[in-house]
Protein backbone atom coordinates (compact mmCIF):
# COMPACT_ATOMS: atom_id res chain seq x y z
CA UNK A 1 0.00 0.00 0.00
CA UNK A 2 1.25 3.04 -1.43
CA UNK A 3 1.61 6.01 1.05
CA UNK A 4 -1.32 7.95 -0.23
CA UNK A 5 -3.42 5.43 0.54
CA UNK A 6 -2.42 4.94 3.87
CA UNK A 7 -3.39 8.42 4.69
CA UNK A 8 -6.35 7.99 3.35
CA UNK A 9 -7.17 5.23 5.66
CA UNK A 10 -5.88 6.68 8.59
CA UNK A 11 -8.31 9.75 7.95
CA UNK A 12 -11.35 7.35 7.62
CA UNK A 13 -10.94 5.88 10.99
CA UNK A 14 -10.36 9.13 12.32
CA UNK A 15 -13.93 10.41 10.67
CA UNK A 16 -15.07 7.49 12.10
CA UNK A 17 -13.81 8.00 15.65
CA UNK A 18 -14.91 11.27 15.64
CA UNK A 19 -18.63 10.32 14.38
CA UNK A 20 -18.76 8.24 16.91
CA UNK A 21 -17.47 10.89 19.63
CA UNK A 22 -20.03 12.96 18.56
CA UNK A 23 -22.76 10.35 18.11
CA UNK A 24 -22.76 9.25 21.48
CA UNK A 25 -22.14 13.01 22.92
CA UNK A 26 -25.33 13.85 21.64
CA UNK A 27 -27.30 10.61 22.66
CA UNK A 28 -25.60 11.62 26.14
CA UNK A 29 -27.01 15.44 25.92
CA UNK A 30 -30.37 14.57 24.89
CA UNK A 31 -30.76 11.94 27.75
CA UNK A 32 -30.00 14.72 30.05
CA UNK A 33 -32.20 17.05 28.63
CA UNK A 34 -35.26 13.69 29.27
CA UNK A 35 -34.00 13.29 32.83
CA UNK A 36 -34.09 17.30 33.28
CA UNK A 37 -38.07 17.13 32.15
CA UNK A 38 -38.58 14.08 33.89
CA UNK A 39 -37.17 15.87 37.22
CA UNK A 40 -39.13 18.75 36.85
CA UNK A 41 -42.69 16.81 36.03
CA UNK A 42 -41.37 15.31 39.13
CA UNK A 43 -41.15 18.72 40.48
CA UNK A 44 -44.14 20.23 39.07
CA UNK A 45 -46.16 17.44 40.41
CA UNK A 46 -44.79 18.04 44.18
CA UNK A 47 -45.23 21.41 43.77
CA UNK A 48 -49.05 20.52 42.85
CA UNK A 49 -49.76 18.54 45.95
CA UNK A 50 -48.24 21.06 47.85
CA UNK A 51 -50.39 23.13 46.77
CA UNK A 52 -53.18 21.13 46.81
CA UNK A 53 -52.26 20.53 50.54
CA UNK A 54 -51.83 23.66 51.18
CA UNK A 55 -55.59 24.43 50.01
CA UNK A 56 -56.94 21.85 51.83
CA UNK A 57 -55.46 22.87 55.14
CA UNK A 58 -57.58 25.53 56.37
CA UNK A 59 -60.95 22.88 55.97
CA UNK A 60 -58.41 20.99 58.32
CA UNK A 61 -57.74 22.82 60.85
CA UNK A 62 -61.43 24.60 60.84
CA UNK A 63 -62.39 20.49 61.58
CA UNK A 64 -59.96 19.79 63.96
CA UNK A 65 -60.47 23.11 66.09
CA UNK A 66 -64.56 21.95 66.05
CA UNK A 67 -63.18 18.54 67.35
CA UNK A 68 -61.20 20.41 70.31
CA UNK A 69 -64.25 22.33 71.15
CA UNK A 70 -66.53 19.43 71.45
CA UNK A 71 -64.27 17.69 73.50
CA UNK A 72 -63.97 20.73 75.73
CA UNK A 73 -67.64 20.84 76.05
CA UNK A 74 -68.15 17.43 76.88
CA UNK A 75 -65.71 17.98 79.47
CA UNK A 76 -68.07 20.26 81.50
CA UNK A 77 -69.52 19.24 84.23
CA UNK A 78 -73.58 19.28 83.37
CA UNK A 79 -72.95 18.87 79.75
CA UNK A 80 -75.66 17.07 77.84
CA UNK A 81 -75.56 15.16 74.74
CA UNK A 82 -78.40 16.00 73.01
CA UNK A 83 -77.77 19.60 73.54
CA UNK A 84 -74.28 19.30 71.47
CA UNK A 85 -75.89 21.19 68.07
CA UNK A 86 -77.40 23.97 70.45
CA UNK A 87 -74.03 24.59 72.42
CA UNK A 88 -71.80 24.48 69.19
CA UNK A 89 -73.91 27.36 67.22
CA UNK A 90 -74.53 29.08 70.36
CA UNK A 91 -70.71 29.22 70.74
CA UNK A 92 -70.28 30.43 67.27
CA UNK A 93 -72.70 33.12 68.23
CA UNK A 94 -70.90 34.29 71.81
CA UNK A 95 -67.29 32.98 71.24
CA UNK A 96 -66.61 35.00 74.46
CA UNK A 97 -68.53 33.25 76.58
CA UNK A 98 -66.58 30.60 78.21
CA UNK A 99 -67.58 26.86 78.23
CA UNK A 100 -69.17 26.66 81.28
CA UNK A 101 -71.33 29.87 80.62
CA UNK A 102 -72.36 28.39 77.08
CA UNK A 103 -73.11 24.95 78.27
CA UNK A 104 -75.69 27.18 81.53
CA UNK A 105 -76.94 29.15 79.16
CA UNK A 106 -77.98 26.19 76.65
CA UNK A 107 -79.23 24.06 79.11
CA UNK A 108 -81.65 26.65 80.63
CA UNK A 109 -82.56 27.25 77.29
CA UNK A 110 -82.10 30.96 76.65
CA UNK A 111 -80.29 30.77 72.91
CA UNK A 112 -84.23 30.96 72.40
CA UNK A 113 -85.91 34.48 72.98
CA UNK A 114 -88.23 33.95 76.56
CA UNK A 115 -91.38 32.53 75.39
CA UNK A 116 -91.06 30.71 72.46
CA UNK A 117 -90.79 27.01 71.66
CA UNK A 118 -92.94 26.70 75.52
CA UNK A 119 -93.54 23.14 75.99
CA UNK A 120 -96.25 22.21 78.84
CA UNK A 121 -94.69 21.69 82.75
CA UNK A 122 -94.60 17.81 83.26
CA UNK A 123 -96.32 17.41 86.25
CA UNK A 124 -95.17 13.59 86.72
CA UNK A 125 -92.35 15.42 87.79
CA UNK A 126 -94.00 15.76 90.97
CA UNK A 127 -92.43 18.30 93.68
CA UNK A 128 -90.05 18.93 90.68
CA UNK A 129 -92.14 19.76 87.91
CA UNK A 130 -90.93 23.33 86.16
CA UNK A 131 -93.09 26.00 85.65
CA UNK A 132 -90.62 29.01 83.91
CA UNK A 133 -90.54 31.30 80.49
CA UNK A 134 -90.44 27.79 78.57
CA UNK A 135 -93.00 25.80 80.79
CA UNK A 136 -96.34 26.53 81.38
CA UNK A 137 -99.29 25.13 82.93
CA UNK A 138 -102.75 24.81 81.89
CA UNK A 139 -105.48 27.02 82.88
CA UNK A 140 -107.45 24.90 84.90
CA UNK A 141 -104.85 23.23 86.94
CA UNK A 142 -105.06 23.37 90.66
CA UNK A 143 -102.76 21.27 92.75
CA UNK A 144 -103.77 19.26 95.99
CA UNK A 145 -104.28 22.43 98.38
CA UNK A 146 -104.18 22.96 102.40
CA UNK A 147 -105.14 26.02 103.97
CA UNK A 148 -102.02 27.61 105.77
CA UNK A 149 -102.19 28.89 109.29
CA UNK A 150 -102.32 32.15 110.80
CA UNK A 151 -98.90 31.63 112.20
CA UNK A 152 -97.50 30.99 109.28
CA UNK A 153 -98.58 33.26 106.93
CA UNK A 154 -99.84 37.08 106.75
CA UNK A 155 -102.87 36.62 104.30
CA UNK A 156 -105.97 34.95 105.85
CA UNK A 157 -106.76 31.80 103.54
CA UNK A 158 -102.85 31.23 101.79
CA UNK A 159 -102.92 28.23 100.71
CA UNK A 160 -100.30 25.75 99.82
CA UNK A 161 -99.27 22.18 98.64
CA UNK A 162 -99.35 19.77 101.86
CA UNK A 163 -96.08 18.64 101.78
CA UNK A 164 -93.97 22.21 100.77
CA UNK A 165 -96.32 23.23 103.81
CA UNK A 166 -95.24 20.71 106.07
CA UNK A 167 -91.37 22.01 105.47
CA UNK A 168 -92.56 25.44 105.20
CA UNK A 169 -93.74 25.14 108.48
CA UNK A 170 -90.40 23.34 110.35
CA UNK A 171 -88.84 26.40 108.58
CA UNK A 172 -90.88 29.15 110.31
CA UNK A 173 -90.42 27.27 113.90
CA UNK A 174 -86.58 26.70 113.80
CA UNK A 175 -86.29 30.47 112.50
CA UNK A 176 -88.10 31.61 115.12
CA UNK A 177 -85.84 29.90 117.62
CA UNK A 178 -83.31 32.28 116.36
CA UNK A 179 -85.51 35.21 116.78
CA UNK A 180 -86.21 35.31 113.24
CA UNK A 181 -89.54 36.23 112.11
CA UNK A 182 -90.37 34.51 108.79
CA UNK A 183 -94.25 34.43 107.30
CA UNK A 184 -95.89 34.45 104.14
CA UNK A 185 -97.29 36.97 102.02
CA UNK A 186 -98.40 35.07 98.68
CA UNK A 187 -98.08 31.25 97.94
CA UNK A 188 -101.16 29.68 95.64
CA UNK A 189 -102.19 31.56 93.05
CA UNK A 190 -104.95 30.37 90.26
CA UNK A 191 -103.99 30.82 86.38
CA UNK A 192 -107.09 33.59 86.84
CA UNK A 193 -105.32 35.87 89.49
CA UNK A 194 -102.14 36.29 87.91
CA UNK A 195 -103.47 36.74 84.50
CA UNK A 196 -104.70 40.00 86.50
CA UNK A 197 -101.89 40.71 88.45
CA UNK A 198 -99.70 40.42 85.03
CA UNK A 199 -102.16 42.32 83.06
CA UNK A 200 -102.14 44.95 85.69
CA UNK A 201 -98.40 45.56 85.66
CA UNK A 202 -98.30 45.63 81.59
CA UNK A 203 -100.79 48.80 81.65
CA UNK A 204 -98.37 49.94 84.14
CA UNK A 205 -95.13 49.41 82.58
CA UNK A 206 -95.67 47.96 79.31
CA UNK A 207 -94.96 43.99 78.47
CA UNK A 208 -90.93 44.82 78.79
CA UNK A 209 -91.36 45.87 81.51
CA UNK A 210 -93.62 43.49 83.46
CA UNK A 211 -91.92 40.66 82.11
CA UNK A 212 -89.05 41.45 84.47
CA UNK A 213 -90.85 40.73 87.19
CA UNK A 214 -93.74 39.42 87.24
CA UNK A 215 -94.85 35.98 85.23
CA UNK A 216 -97.30 35.70 82.76
CA UNK A 217 -100.50 33.82 83.22
CA UNK A 218 -99.79 29.68 83.04
CA UNK A 219 -95.93 30.25 83.64
CA UNK A 220 -96.06 31.29 87.18
CA UNK A 221 -94.71 29.23 89.98
CA UNK A 222 -97.11 30.11 92.66
CA UNK A 223 -100.01 28.13 90.50
CA UNK A 224 -97.73 24.85 91.62
CA UNK A 225 -98.74 25.42 95.29
CA UNK A 226 -94.97 25.03 95.95
CA UNK A 227 -93.91 28.62 96.38
CA UNK A 228 -93.99 31.27 98.77
CA UNK A 229 -93.03 35.12 98.71
CA UNK A 230 -91.42 35.61 102.53
CA UNK A 231 -92.26 38.62 104.56
CA UNK A 232 -92.87 40.79 101.09
CA UNK A 233 -93.07 41.14 97.81
CA UNK A 234 -91.33 44.38 96.92
CA UNK A 235 -88.02 45.17 96.36
CA UNK A 236 -88.30 48.39 97.86
CA UNK A 237 -88.18 46.65 101.18
CA UNK A 238 -84.67 45.16 100.25
CA UNK A 239 -85.22 42.39 102.03
CA UNK A 240 -81.73 41.33 100.79
CA UNK A 241 -80.61 43.51 103.76
CA UNK A 242 -82.42 41.66 106.39
CA UNK A 243 -81.40 39.47 109.34
CA UNK A 244 -84.18 37.34 107.48
CA UNK A 245 -83.09 37.09 104.46
CA UNK A 246 -79.05 35.77 105.78
CA UNK A 247 -81.02 33.34 107.85
CA UNK A 248 -83.16 31.77 105.16
CA UNK A 249 -79.64 31.57 101.93
CA UNK A 250 -78.13 29.66 105.11
CA UNK A 251 -80.65 27.62 106.03
CA UNK A 252 -83.94 27.38 103.74
CA UNK A 253 -82.57 23.74 101.85
CA UNK A 254 -82.33 22.39 105.17
CA UNK A 255 -85.99 22.19 105.04
CA UNK A 256 -86.46 21.80 101.04
CA UNK A 257 -86.60 25.21 100.01
CA UNK A 258 -84.39 27.53 97.10
CA UNK A 259 -84.22 31.17 96.15
CA UNK A 260 -85.77 30.67 92.95
CA UNK A 261 -84.52 34.08 91.42
CA UNK A 262 -81.12 34.59 92.78
CA UNK A 263 -78.89 37.60 92.30
CA UNK A 264 -76.69 37.78 88.93
CA UNK A 265 -78.78 34.95 87.37
CA UNK A 266 -81.22 37.23 85.96
CA UNK A 267 -79.88 36.30 82.51
CA UNK A 268 -80.63 32.56 83.04
CA UNK A 269 -84.30 32.65 85.21
CA UNK A 270 -85.36 35.72 82.97
CA UNK A 271 -86.61 37.63 86.51
CA UNK A 272 -84.72 40.32 88.40
CA UNK A 273 -83.34 39.37 91.06
CA UNK A 274 -86.10 38.32 94.12
CA UNK A 275 -85.02 37.61 97.67
CA UNK A 276 -88.39 36.67 99.21
CA UNK A 277 -89.34 33.97 96.27
CA UNK A 278 -88.69 30.41 97.91
CA UNK A 279 -89.93 27.50 95.95
CA UNK A 280 -89.78 23.74 97.63
CA UNK A 281 -87.55 21.24 95.59
CA UNK A 282 -87.22 18.73 98.66
CA UNK A 283 -84.62 18.51 101.06
CA UNK A 284 -81.85 16.57 98.02
CA UNK A 285 -82.11 18.44 95.58
CA UNK A 286 -81.98 21.88 97.22
CA UNK A 287 -79.18 20.82 99.42
CA UNK A 288 -77.46 19.93 95.50
CA UNK A 289 -78.36 23.77 94.28
CA UNK A 290 -77.06 25.47 97.40
CA UNK A 291 -73.75 23.77 97.55
CA UNK A 292 -73.20 24.01 93.58
CA UNK A 293 -74.94 27.51 93.36
CA UNK A 294 -76.49 27.04 90.24
CA UNK A 295 -80.21 27.48 89.38
CA UNK A 296 -83.21 25.36 89.57
CA UNK A 297 -83.28 25.90 85.26
CA UNK A 298 -80.03 24.31 85.05
CA UNK A 299 -80.27 21.52 87.67
CA UNK A 300 -83.99 20.47 85.78
CA UNK A 301 -82.34 20.26 82.53
CA UNK A 302 -79.74 17.89 83.92
CA UNK A 303 -81.12 15.81 86.31
CA UNK A 304 -84.89 16.16 85.95
CA UNK A 305 -85.77 16.67 82.08
CA UNK A 306 -84.88 13.42 80.83
CA UNK A 307 -84.97 10.98 83.88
Amino acid sequence: MNNRNKYLVILIIISILTLSVFGILIYLNHDDKNNELDNSEIVNKENENNNNSIEANPKKEEENKEDIIITELKSEEYFIQNNLDRYLSYKGIHPEKSNKDIIADVNSNIDKDFYTDIKSSDLDKGILVIVNKYHALTKDYVPDLVTMENTYTGVAGAKMQKEAYEHFKEMVDSAKLEDIKLFNVSAYRSYNTQNTLYTNYVKRDGVDGADRYSARPGHSEHQTGLASDINTASSKDHFENTKEYSWLIANSYKYGFILRYPENKEYLTGYKFEPWHYRYVGVEVATYIHEHDITYDEYYAYFVENN
